[in-house]
């Protein structure tokens, strides 16, 4: 059969925009589809706009607010340079490029008719028309959405979520997310450094859950201290709208929550309330059922270490897949995916070295195994942990709160490893590079570091382990050689 393209690929998000770009590089006919912005939501809702948002805040609590006219000019100068920002890298993502990379760019809603059919449907003025592509190959990358949860009262007010907290115009004065995640941490920071009240409301007792247990109570005091209030396993019961106290708000709720544990029912008041309750599959008709294509219990894409479908000439990478919702994760399993697709020897997706970072202050990064993980998986050997308070440069800039944490398998080998640090995403990089080299600590002791940077910690916990190493009788040996050549000196 004669197809029009080798490869059709659903979503311009990052792990589609990755795929059409690779394929279209090595030659390929491809088509890519997209129904909404091209970027999807890591430029338009997601790790831009958040990462520019955290960047602004910094800033501008450097300043004196001093009034709420000025409060309020200041958040309207945060938002606007997000929207700067996302303008400024809009064009890499755009349809222009995109075509002149030699991919063919389709506007509008992608869906599967079968194996190797997909229908666009698109509006042409206000009449929606239809046409159809087949491809040899067909890539699923439709990301995600946030979860909203069926609660009682919540429709009742104008409840935020990422894809729309970055359109805010006024600064809210009480916050509430809901949720405990990166997501949760990131903003609720953010909102509580540029003047709002914020409180969080987690089911469960513990931040950073998919992190090093030890960040725990690290970050919790930090947030704290920034002005967040946590509501540790309390479960939200229902909103009910009140008057208006303030005419300033946008709007005034009163959420009623109950611990989990004890019972104990509470209730606080709000004029903002953002979810953040995590991800779910964007897979409503997209005619997966018409390609034969399975999916998990909680609506993602059911894929192999190949990361193929349940038919082999349908793969799919993304957030579409569940479990790593990152950026850059998006993107090695777009590069998976092209290999996998132009070569004849499959290419496994490998998570055990997966890198993600929380872009607080301090920030959160981790790259690899946990000590649960290594544990679990028969692999652990050893632990180190070095406190910022031995690093000198953090010294200097009073980042002194985090910490590292190598895990080493029992060859010595390190294969994970956490830190939490003011530019702890740019050191986590060397850790996932000894992961993925399969070094061991020593390599760290051999570099030559400029003084004083922070990345001296790995240093240290190499000599500490050296030290460490040594058994009582080599010490005695040594001590013994260093005292006859002082005494042959003589």
């Amino acid at each position: 059969m004669k197809y029009d393209f080798h490869t059709i690929v659903i979503g311009a998000g990052s792990a589609g925009l990755m795929t059409a770009s690779i394929l279209a590089g090595l030659g390929a006919k491809v088509a890519l589809i997209e129904k909404n912005k091209m970027g999807g939501d890591c430029l338009n809702t997601g790790c831009v706009p958040s990462k520019a948002l955290l960047y602004h805040a910094e800033n501008q609590r450097k300043y004196s607010f001093g009034s709420h006219d000025a409060e309020t000019e200041a958040f309207s100068n945060v938002m606007k340079g997000i929207h700067h920002t996302i303008d400024q890298i809009a064009p890499h993502d755009s349809v222009e490029r995109f075509e002149e990379m030699g991919v063919n760019v389709f506007e509008g809603h992608g869906k599967l008719l079968d194996p190797h059919r997909v229908e666009v449907a698109f509006y042409k003025g206000k009449q929606m028309e239809t046409i159809e592509l087949t491809g040899k190959n067909i890539v699923i990358a439709t990301g995600s959405r946030p979860r909203v949860p069926d609660l009682e009262g919540l429709s009742t007010i104008s409840y935020l979520t990422n894809e729309t907290l970055f359109h805010l115009e006024k600064l809210p004065e009480r916050l509430v997310i809901w949720g405990g995640g990166p997501i949760s941490m990131e903003i609720g920071q953010a909102f509580s450094r540029l003047g709002s009240d914020v409180s969080v409301i987690l089911r469960g007792n513990r931040l950073f859950k998919k992190d090093e247990p030890e960040v725990h109570e690290v970050m919790k005091d930090l947030l704290e201290k920034d002005g967040i209030t946590f509501y540790f396993g309390y479960e939200p019961m229902a909103i009910r709208k009140m008057e208006k106290e303030n005419k300033a708000v946008h709007e005034q709720f009163q959420i009623l929550m109950k611990q989990r544990e004890t019972g104990v029912e509470k209730s606080i008041t709000a004029d903002r309330l953002l979810l953040a309750l995590g991800r779910e599959a964007t897979t409503e008709n997209l005619g997966l059922e018409n390609a034969g294509i399975e999916r998990d219990q909680r609506d993602y894409v059911k894929v192999n270490r190949h990361l193929q479908t349940s038919r082999k000439n349908i793969f799919a990478c993304g957030d579409i897949l569940g479990d790593f919702q990152f950026t850059h994760m998006a993107g090695y399993e777009a590069e998976i995916v092209t290999r996998n697709l132009m070569l004849p020897v499959k290419t496994k997706a490998e998570y055990s070295k997966a890198v993600w970072t929380t872009y607080t202050k301090p920030q959160v990064a981790h790259s690899g195994h946990t000590e649960t993980s290594a544990k679990e998986a028969g692999k652990l050997g050893k632990v180190l942990v070095k406190s910022s308070q031995d690093v000198d440069r953090s010294m200097i800039e009073g980042d002194t709160a985090g910490f590292a944490k190598l895990i080493l398998d029992r060859r010595g080998r390190i294969i994970g490893g956490t830190i939490v640090s003011n530019e702890a995403g740019e050191m986590i990089t060397g850790v996932s590079l000894a992961i993925r080299k399969k070094l061991k600590l020593g390599a760290f002791q051999s570099l030559i570091y400029s003084y004083p940077t922070k990345s001296e910690i790995f240093k240290a916990l190499a000599v500490d382990n050296l030290q460490d190493s040594v058994k009582p009788w080599q010490r005695n040996l040594i001590k013994k050689w260093l005292g006859r050549s002082i005494n042959r000196e003589r």
